[in-house]
């Protein structure tokens, strides 16, 4: 049920640091995806989601004129300031729910979805990181590109998040050492990873 993968890389157990005295003390792992990647992981959706403020403008426009607020509202510039402010509280709380899931995911990789592959000298990346950057990213620049507003009202979008969760635990799969012991840590992977896709419906 497993297939190799040279590039892959464990978390190994040099997550200690000796002290002067010969004791030995924990230090916390940073985790299998470096920070420069969540960083321009973070960068890049944000400016993904920037890019669909046109659509989304024209969207809450429209849903102000076809509420009942409309007929309060009178004034052309207060119809266009409410909109804007619809809008600017829409994005501060894309980026907020955006930085909680990739800390959330990032907290999962040091602690359960531990493998890891490289990505150069001092640098790599995990599952988490494949599954929180393909189920965000991806999605907000089609939605850019196309003009829509949500995505969630289309089928294909969960089908997408669907398929990126069983897809993306293969590039991670390594050698288990009894059949027992590899079919528990498959379960415990897919069980965390259908977890990150799902909660990722809500950035």
């Amino acid at each position: 049920m497993v297939v190799p993968a040279t590039v892959l890389e464990h978390m190994k157990s040099d997550n200690c640091e000796h002290s002067a005295n010969g004791e030995s003390k924990k230090s916390r792992y940073p985790g299998p995806t470096s920070r420069v990647f969540w960083l321009i992981a973070y960068a890049l959706t944000t400016a993904a989601i920037l890019l669909r403020l046109p659509a989304l403008h024209e969207t809450v426009r429209l849903q102000l004129r076809d509420s009942d607020m409309a007929d309060k509202v009178k004034d052309k510039s207060m119809e266009a300031l409410a909109v804007n402010i619809g809008l600017l509280l829409a994005v501060f709380l894309s980026m907020l729910l955006l930085a909680l899931f990739y800390s959330l995911t990032a907290a999962v990789e040091r602690n359960v979805l531990t493998a890891r592959r490289h990505a150069g000298p001092k640098r790599g990346f995990g599952l988490g990181f494949v599954i929180a950057l393909m189920c965000t990213l991806p999605v907000h620049l089609v939605s850019a590109a196309f003009g829509v507003s949500s995505p969630k009202t289309t089928g294909w979008y969960y089908l997408y998040v669907l398929l990126v969760a069983v897809t993306a635990p293969i590039l991670f799969r390594t050698h288990g050492t009894r059949l027992g012991d590899g079919r528990r840590k498959i379960i415990t992977t897919y069980a965390f990873t259908f977890g990150l896709a799902g909660l990722s419906l809500a950035v």
